[in-house]
């Protein structure tokens, strides 16, 4: 059983802060428990006692002659550790939280950290505070002072840790069917994590749609991503915190560290997770995702009555990404002999030819062909019907089969975002047919889903073994950092530290003309800025030259380094995040950097095929691959480079704060790291200096 179980499949509530009064919160409270048509015990506690709702209320949770699987603390805060502590007495096995737990305790504790505490003793899981509660359309379960007797059972769990977001899409319009509804707010006694973590274990669960500022259990949320990826449950998620405004206000919001978005979507990535920007694409993305049903290999085929709107998705498909099927010539055989001659076979499908008895018959014949083709993944339709006007019944009513036609994932859409369909849309999810508007929208749920379905099909590739135990040099320059990272498999260019022209002269000699010649000056990381890199040494008298040069403007200790060969550059990247550790990052390096601004980032440590993906995200990896006649470079040995310092990163977690590798030169034979540097954390600083 999960610990959440007891919250979600309760079979009695105890209401405490109930209330007769109306237009009060206790009476809401009363007036939602009873909405959903729960069949359990539902207990009403009021000090006054009497009736509340027809029912004769109790003045003390301790009056009940059972424990409670809910206990719902409809309470101000000042109350609310007494009333837990009752709950918890009483052998409750849960319990909810509206209230903002602001304030201490006569004691002078925090509200919120003497309920935690509490409810980490008691190993009570608690939603809340400062949300609305939860709501089970199962079995009517109501824990919140929302009524539900609206709300239709559904595939979609929803977990918000905004409370406004909790009633804006859980109560807004009927074509979104909930499973389970929560709001889990400063989760006093339950992380987001474990929420999701249930509802992935829910047979009547088909998606998860969550919208989160942030996780209190990193691990626990890549745990339940997983989990969830297990066992077929897209997860589709909203990650607020983006900026650095937007996550102060989360942190003043709920108390909640925003953390590194970067981090977050390297996270959700690695998980199968499915990351939008908008509560409009976290609604749709899911609606598409909740029927049970999972795309197979290809694209959307699409069927519209509209030549123009057909083009506009067309664009938008290219625009976004977004798989179409591609039509093979057995299916455009087929389309040809059952379309008027004036349509053309095509995908998207236009089916609109003349308005006659054969109308809706032409696109009953171009959905069923479309349905059957093996290269259509999921199956879309889209046609004038509004509330006010439908032009012709039999589309509504093909509409309203569309799910019996095949057993692959299908959907209706409008391509404008504020058509008046709310009635359809309802009676659409009544035949559990996903009705999404706005053709951008649709586009790119359409383009998530595939992709989160295609990933199923894609072997998890093992991480590499993490060594253990490695030490750091006192002093890490450049020529010590490339040495550290060369000894986890980061190749690295041949370099001498030296201190005086003889010592720069052997140097020389030993590691044969061309040569680079470095200022390893302490304190100077950034040498290029100073003019401390001096290129193209190519012999003794060059390098004489430019070592007295260097030296006398920025000091005697130098790196001569055997000059790397001609490649194509990237640099490496880490930062030790703190939710999800070491965030290892691959760019453009060197003065690409300032043609290609992007980035992908992962968590370390990661293997080569992952490494690969990264790079090749990239726009950098196409002077990679070769352009314009130039031979191609090692692309295996920039992702094995890459795998190599992302082990060396998990490796030295705890003793470096960042380490960049800037450039690594990707040649037609190798790849090799030019110049490095390790910052230590402060501890490694101290342990090194004992």
């Amino acid at each position: 059983m999960h610990r959440l179980s007891p919250m979600f499949e309760a079979r009695s509530v105890a209401v405490v802060g109930a209330s007769a009064r109306a237009g009060s919160f206790g009476a809401r409270l009363a007036e939602a428990a009873l909405s959903g048509g729960f069949q359990g015990r539902i207990s009403f506690i009021n000090p006054r006692g009497g009736e509340i709702s027809g029912r004769q209320a109790l003045s003390s949770i301790r009056e009940l002659d059972h424990a409670p699987d809910v206990a719902v603390l409809g309470i101000g805060g000042a109350n609310l550790e007494a009333a837990l502590v009752d709950a918890i007495a009483m052998g409750a096995k849960s319990a909810v939280v509206f209230d903002l737990c602001q304030g201490e305790t006569v004691n002078g504790t925090p509200i919120l950290t003497r309920l935690k505490d509490i409810a980490a003793e008691a190993g009570l899981p608690i939603c809340g505070g400062s949300g609305m509660g939860v709501i089970n359309t199962q079995t009517g379960l109501v824990g919140s002072f929302y009524p539900a007797d609206h709300m239709k059972a559904g595939g979609i769990s929803l977990i918000a840790h905004s409370g406004s977001v909790f009633t804006v899409l859980g109560m807004n319009d009927p074509r979104f069917r909930f499973d389970l509804v929560a709001s889990p707010g400063q989760e006093i006694g339950a992380t987001v994590d474990e929420y999701i973590a249930y509802a992935a274990s829910r047979e009547t669960t088909k998606a998860i749609a969550v919208f989160m500022e942030s996780a209190r259990s990193p691990e626990g949320l890549v745990q339940a991503l997983k989990l969830a990826r297990e066992a077929g449950k897209p997860v589709v998620i909203c990650k607020v915190g983006r900026t650095e405004e937007s996550a102060r206000l989360a942190r003043s919001h709920t108390g909640a560290l925003a953390g590194s978005h970067a981090a977050y979507e390297a996270v959700f990535e690695e998980c199968g997770a499915i990351s939008v920007d908008t509560v409009d694409a976290l609604m749709n993305t899911a609606l598409l995702c909740s029927s049970g049903r999972i795309p197979g290999p290809g694209g959307a085929g699409l069927v519209t009555d509209s030549g123009g709107l057909r083009e506009m998705q067309v664009d938008l498909a290219a625009e976004t990404g977004t798989p179409l099927a591609v039509l093979s010539g057995k299916t455009r055989i087929a389309l040809r002999e059952a379309l008027p001659p004036e349509l053309e076979p095509s995908n998207p499908l236009d089916c609109a030819a003349d308005l006659t008895d054969e109308f809706p018959k032409v696109f009953d014949r171009g959905l069923d062909i479309l349905a059957q083709a093996p290269e259509v993944s999921m199956l879309g339709f889209e046609a004038d019907l509004r509330d006010d006007y439908v032009y012709e019944p039999g589309l509504l009513e093909h509409a309203r089969q569309l799910r019996a036609r095949t057993d692959k994932p299908v959907f209706f859409y409008a391509s404008f975002g504020q058509t008046h369909n709310r009635g359809i849309g309802e009676a659409l999810a009544e035949a559990w047919v996903p009705c999404l508007n706005g053709a951008e929208t649709a586009m790119q749920a359409v383009k998530a889903f595939q992709a989160w379905a295609d990933g199923l099909q894609v072997e998890v590739e093992t991480a590499p073994e993490v060594p253990l135990g490695q030490a750091l040099p006192a002093h890490l320059d450049e020529a010590a950092s490339l040495e550290v990272l060369s000894g986890f498999g980061v190749p690295g260019a041949l370099s001498q530290v030296c201190s005086d022209a003889g010592s720069v002269a052997a140097a020389g000699q030993d590691l044969g003309f061309p040569v680079v010649l470095k200022t390893a000056e302490a304190g100077i990381d950034h040498k290029s800025d100073l003019g401390g890199v001096v290129l193209n040494l190519g012999d003794a008298a060059a390098l004489a030259a430019a070592y007295a040069e260097l030296s006398a403007r920025l000091g005697p200790r130098a790196v001569v380094q055997k000059q790397a060969s001609k490649g194509v550059e990237l640099a490496f990247g880490c930062v030790m995040d703190p939710d999800f550790g070491p965030l290892v990052m691959v760019a453009p390096g060197g003065t690409l950097v300032e043609l290609f601004d992007e980035r992908q980032f992962a968590r370390a440590p990661f293997g080569p095929g992952q490494a690969e993906k990264m790079i090749r995200r990239l726009r950098v990896a196409r002077l990679i691959d070769g352009v314009r006649g130039d031979a191609p470079r090692d692309m295996a040995a920039a992702a094995q480079a890459l795998s190599a310092f992302s082990v060396a990163c998990a490796a030295m977690r705890d003793r470096v704060a960042e380490i960049d590798v800037n450039p690594v030169m990707v040649t037609e034979s190798g790849a090799m790291a030019v110049d490095a540097l390790i910052v230590p954390a402060q501890d490694a600083v101290r342990e090194g200096a004992e």
